[in-house]
């Protein structure tokens, strides 16, 4: 069974993808149609439009082909035209040469095509032989110190020296001021570079190192290995220290004696749970019994429960810190832990929010509600909100309060005032209803109208054509505000 669509469908541009026309036989079968409505014949196999009194066909015929440049047409009239590329010939020569030096010989040099991709010229160049390869020319490569200049990196040259020409080329490796040294020997080493480092290195970049470094001083031989060696390792041997080590700035940095020793000073040291289950709590910090801590000493609460102390009552739970405020020694002297200002409780308040029955006996946490549908206290404690005349109601399309009815420029439109009290009542709006269109009678099947709604509480079904009451009804939901 179709879906009947009772008022025309806008796409608003988009596409109708995998969409086929209505199919019949033959125009009979397709019956009496309106202006533009189309059908496919199955039995001619084309496209039909009604055009007012008669279907016609939308598909063109071929009537004729002509014939172009390079092309002909076997039967161009039709109806089965075959076209094809007029046939090429071509005769192509072969030659064979071996030119001397000094000899010339012909070569293609371009090829000219018309827009048809047809060759239509080739040029030709003429191509000469050098007279000679000058085979005979030999070479030698002399070294050389090159100019050394005071404060100037050394340097050493190799010469290309050919045996008619001279000189033809050099190559100068030059050294680094303070890293390379360069030498070139024409004398007792001729064809000699040498390469070494200078007496004194600098090195400008990074230095890595696979092996050992030595470090040679006056009377004494300290060795720095990977990792770093100060030495020490038996009797024998003075530990060397890293001497003069500035104070680090950066994160990165190296630090001296004294840094860590400033750093260290007063930071308090981690000293495990703490049980708050039952009061006082396991270790006791809440009164002359209390454990000796040291400034910044912390534990971290495995444990909910309350901790009395002379000034207050203090409540923590699980994932909470205890933090000492300063020095505070054991028990049962002056300074005792006795007072809730003597430390620092930091709340995490992590928890994630629980359900219950009652306000106070529901455990509150970490949790967002939607404000559309949720009341929340102060407190925590979220209830939902009431639903606003959450319900459902049927209404015939007739011409009968709540109901109105008109026809007006080929469009019948059906007005219901969703505020009657046979409906959802005073104050209900449209734009709270939705609706489903469907037949009055069995099988009751949906159809699509256009539906409107207006800032009140009036909505319209509109349909194509006249069409008669109560034919169609309306499924209405009010979903609330």
């Amino acid at each position: 069974m179709a879906i009947n669509f009772l008022n025309s469908v806008d796409l608003n541009q988009n596409q109708l993808i995998k969409a086929a026309i209505e199919s019949q036989p033959n125009d009979a079968a397709a019956g009496t149609g309106v202006d533009g409505q189309l059908y496919y014949d199955s039995t001619l196999d084309k496209v039909k439009v009604w055009t007012g009194s008669a279907w016609e066909s939308i598909s063109g015929d071929l009537t004729a082909l002509t014939e172009g440049t390079y092309i002909n047409i076997d039967n161009p009239s039709g109806p089965i035209p075959t076209i094809n590329h007029d046939l090429t010939t071509r005769t192509n020569s072969t030659s064979t040469a071996a030119p001397a030096y000094g000899a010339t010989f012909t070569a293609i040099d371009t090829v000219t095509t018309n827009t048809t991709g047809h060759i239509t010229a080739v040029n030709t160049k003429t191509v000469t032989i050098p007279a000679s390869d000058n085979t005979d020319e030999k070479y030698t490569l002399p070294t050389t110190t090159g100019v050394v200049s005071p404060g100037a990196p050394t340097t050493g040259i190799i010469s290309l020296t050919g045996t008619t020409e001279g000189v033809a080329s050099t190559v100068t490796f030059t050294g680094t001021t303070n890293r390379i040294n360069v030498a070139g020997s024409a004398v007792d080493q001729a064809g000699v570079i040498t390469i070494n480092l200078t007496d004194d290195v600098t090195i400008v970049d990074n230095l890595t190192v696979g092996g050992v470094i030595t470090q040679v001083q006056t009377g004494e031989t300290n060795t720095l290995s990977s990792p770093l060696d100060m030495g020490g390792s038996t009797a024998a041997v003075t530990p060397n220290k890293i001497l003069n080590v500035a104070t680090g700035t950066a994160g990165t940095d190296g630090v001296n004696l004294g840094q860590v020793e400033l750093l260290v000073a007063g930071v308090g040291v981690f000293q495990g749970g703490y049980n708050a289950t039952n009061d006082p709590g396991v270790p006791i910090i809440s009164t002359n019994n209390n454990v000796a801590l040291d400034l910044g000493d912390y534990f971290v609460v495995t444990a909910d429960g309350d901790i009395t102390f002379t000034d207050a009552v203090i409540s923590v739970e699980v994932g909470d810190f205890i933090f000492a405020n300063a020095a505070i020694p054991a028990g049962g002297g002056a300074g005792a832990g006795t007072a809730s200002t003597q430390y620092t409780f930091v709340i995490s308040d992590a928890n994630v929010a629980g359900a219950g029955a009652t306000d106070a006996g529901t455990q509150k946490g970490v949790a967002g509600f939607d404000s559309a549908n949720f009341n929340v206290s102060a407190s925590g404690w979220v209830q939902i909100k009431p639903l606003s005349r959450l319900n459902g109601r049927k209404q015939a399309l007739n011409n009968t309060a709540p109901v109105v009815r008109t026809f007006l420029n080929g469009l019948t439109t059906y007005v219901i005032n969703l505020a009657d009290t046979s409906l959802f009542g005073t104050g209900a709006l449209a734009e709270d209803v939705t609706v489903e269109v469907t037949q009055n009678v069995s099988p009751y099947q949906t159809v699509y109208a256009d539906v409107t709604r207006s800032g009140s509480a009036s909505m319209s079904i509109i349909f194509s054509d006249d069409i008669a009451i109560n034919l169609y009804r309306v499924m209405l939901t009010h979903i609330g505000s």
